[in-house]
């Protein structure tokens, strides 16, 4: 929690990293994403390419599941979600509700970006989850605390009331 009493501070930023078990799974992937790789790129010619293709492609995304964070940030203006490849800003004005805990209501839990229905997102790794409710829709957060992410928000929102 940084300090909400600086003026142009944010009044929640988190950092979740993935959970053990997407870790595991992401260094699978890598491993498999190196043999096949260099396994399509012994055959030669332009196999060579499509060999380097597949391993940078699958090392890329073991990475993106072992290792990418899902950062949220409140301020006054706006709550910010950053995801390798995928970030998202809301403004406080569209934000309509709030809560801890997964309220999504979509296709079921997973990792990463992901689609769980009509105007419903959810940036999962792991841990603790909060839901922002705003005009177009629900986003499912991972977030170190959803109570201080609850409370900044509707700090926020305090002050456009």
């Amino acid at each position: 929690m940084t300090d909400p009493t600086a003026l142009s501070g944010p009044l929640y930023r988190s950092v979740v990293r993935p959970s053990t078990p997407l870790v595991v799974v992401g260094a699978v992937v890598a491993a498999v994403g190196v043999l096949v790789g260099l396994l399509v790129a012994s055959m030669g010619g332009w196999s060579l390419a499509l060999g380097a293709l597949a391993l940078v492609a699958l090392v890329g995304l073991g990475w993106l599941i072992a290792r990418g964070p899902v950062t949220v940030t409140v301020t006054r203006d706006e709550v910010r979600v950053g995801y390798p490849l995928a970030s998202r800003t809301i403004r406080i004005g569209d934000v309509t509700d709030v809560g801890a805990g997964d309220h999504v209501g979509g296709v079921g839990y997973g990792w990463g970006l992901r689609w769980e229905g009509r105007g419903k997102w959810a940036y999962r790794v792991g841990g603790p989850m909060a839901t922002l409710v705003h005009r177009g829709g629900r986003l499912g957060l991972s977030v170190a605390d959803p109570h201080e992410f609850v409370e900044a928000v509707v700090d926020a929102r305090q002050d456009i009331a």
